[in-house]
């Protein structure tokens, strides 16, 4: 996958996809597969934005029991297993304990049962687009309270504890790497894509959009890109971008956005995630007594979000500060005072914007909803050549994209062909079993690395692992560049020849995830300085710049 900007520029595409997040990702893909001419643009780096700011988790659906929206508990199941049948390596099963208590119906064991039995019967027979035996979801058992606390000690802080629900759900070992691979698999399909590239306003010409205008953030050159029609898949992104062009609205408009935090923190438990609730309130017709967090055990971690905070600020200037990161702690301890965590026991922590669909954003509401608008804007306008397609959750972003491309190829004459999209393996994710395929690897590379070290390229690459063990070898790049990390310097050095990385954020917390379990040293971020310099040729004063934006990430105001 290469950033090549003279084709952007030269070319009239039939699709021009704005945003590289999950959503703009699966339309590239989708539109690639049936034969569009696309084009994706990214402002910053692909999927660096709320696509990246999640607990990695592709829901099954069933946040949407308590609000009765049933079809939605259905569609996110469906989700669930495609994802499991196209990027096996970047999926996992987590057990999930779900607490259920005395003193409260909703919490209770009966309610429990009940809604299991629900869920069971809205995702019955979707497991079948599995086709991986050993990716099939393992039996939902309900634990006693004694087996509980055994299998997760930190449970013993709920005095009325009455058991625990175990129930499965998909987890991702990186969510930027399934952006990064959907976007390969459009590239592979013959798709441009082209990161840190920001559309500055729509090309408009007699009430039809025509491509958009863009700069490039590295360089400042700025161009047109011209297309037959524009989807804008630019998420928090899309009211911005729209009101360029006065006459484009949004079905329902943007009422405002929630800031959601995350922190990474010691490892808390080392194989169950807990789903506990807070004081905070939830919209929905029935309620379990509150907001809902999650501790999951991620890579020698514990990964746990998310908050629920109103944001009223610039877009571009979204952080974590100090005063979230302490209010979270505080909601975390009081819901499970054995947890104890302090500042200190913070390593990382990140947030995103999620836009919001209601008269009012409250504070102290949960108020997601895993809607969705795929917009015509011929038909709702009248101005031709542009589709928004706002998506609500990663999880259901494939399928949102299966509408925006459906609709888009029949404006462009082009709709004989189908959505590929939910039996085509992703570029990396072309593994029958993945559990045979861990074990060839392990045995056909015990030379050359430790067997951690080879299911960590697994996880991270899937049978794109044999290219950089050669291109390794090669090099004598087979070496970690921290050595509490099991990143590779060749996975740097793969990262600027062939996934577009070109700032070392992209690398440590996209294309590796080397500084998303804290900071992985001055020597390991001056070494991956060093090799991405010399191949984007950077002088000192710019891997000194480089070096300083990376550390910013761990100061918080």
């Amino acid at each position: 996958m290469h950033r090549n900007l003279t084709s952007l520029a030269a070319e009239e595409f039939d699709l021009l996809v704005i945003g590289g997040g999950i959503t703009g990702a699966f339309v590239a893909h989708d539109a690639s597969l049936r034969g569009l001419r696309t084009a994706l643009v990214e402002k910053g780096d692909f999927g660096a934005f709320t696509s990246s700011a999640s607990s990695k988790l592709l829901h099954g659906g069933v946040r949407y029991l308590p609000k009765g929206q049933l079809w939605k508990v259905r569609e996110s199941y469906r989700e669930t297993a495609i994802f499991q049948h196209i990027a096996p390596h970047l999926t996992r099963w987590l057990p999930f304990l779900v607490p259920t208590e005395s003193g409260s119906l909703m919490k209770g064991r009966a309610a429990m049962h009940a809604a299991m039995l629900l869920y069971s019967l809205c995702g019955a027979g979707l497991d079948r687009l599995i086709t991986d035996r050993s990716k099939q979801p393992p039996p939902r058992t309900f634990l006693a309270p004694g087996k509980a606390r055994e299998r997760a000690p930190l449970l013993t802080a709920l005095p009325r504890l009455t058991g625990a629900q175990v129930l499965w759900e998909s987890h991702m070992h990186s969510s930027e790497r399934m952006t990064l691979a959907v976007i390969k698999s459009a590239a592979r399909h013959g798709a441009e894509a082209a990161n840190h590239l920001q559309v500055d306003s729509l090309l408009a010409e007699h009430g039809r959009v025509s491509g958009a205008r863009v700069t490039d953030r590295i360089s400042g050159d700025r161009f047109a890109i011209r297309a037959r029609l524009t989807v804008n898949a630019a998420g928090p992104y899309v009211q911005g971008i729209n009101e360029s062009v006065p006459q484009l609205r949004l079905k329902e408009r943007l009422t405002g956005f929630s800031k959601g935090v995350h922190l990474v923190v010691r490892q808390l438990e080392p194989e169950y995630a807990l789903a506990l609730t807070t004081g905070k309130k939830i919209e929905g017709i029935v309620s379990r007594g509150g907001r809902h967090f999650f501790i999951i055990p991620w890579r020698g971690c514990s990964l746990i979000g998310t908050t629920n905070v109103p944001f009223n600020g610039q877009l571009d200037e979204v952080r974590v500060t100090a005063r979230d990161i302490d209010d979270f702690l505080a909601d975390i301890n009081g819901a499970l005072p054995e947890a104890r965590l302090t500042r200190d026991d913070v390593r990382y922590s990140f947030c995103g914007i999620y836009p919001l669909i209601a008269s009012e954003v409250r504070a102290d509401t949960y108020q997601g909803t895993g809607e969705y608008q795929v917009i015509d804007h011929g038909r709702a306008n009248g101005v031709d050549g542009i589709i928004t397609a706002l998506g609500a959750k990663y999880t259901t972003a494939r399928r949102v994209a299966e509408q925006a491309v459906d609709l888009a190829a029949t404006r462009l004459g082009r709709s004989g062909a189908g959505c590929r999209t939910s039996v085509e393996q992703l570029v990396e994710g072309a593994i029958d079993d993945i559990e045979t395929f861990r074990r060839d690897c392990r045995r056909r590379y015990r030379e050359d690395l430790e067997p951690a070290t080879i299911d960590e390229l697994v996880r991270n690459h899937g049978c794109g692992l044999h290219e950089l063990v050669e291109m390794g070898r090669e090099r004598d790049l087979l070496q970690p560049v921290a050595p509490d990390r099991p990143t590779l310097a060749v996975e740097v050095e793969h990262a600027v020849q062939s996934e577009m990385a070109l700032t070392l954020d992209d690398l440590l917390f996209r294309r590796t995830g080397l500084g998303t379990i804290g900071h992985p040293g001055e020597a390991a971020v001056a070494r991956c300085a060093d090799l991405m310099g010399a191949r984007l040729g950077w002088d000192e004063a710019e891997k000194a710049r480089q070096v300083a934006a990376v550390n910013s990430r761990y100061a918080y105001p």
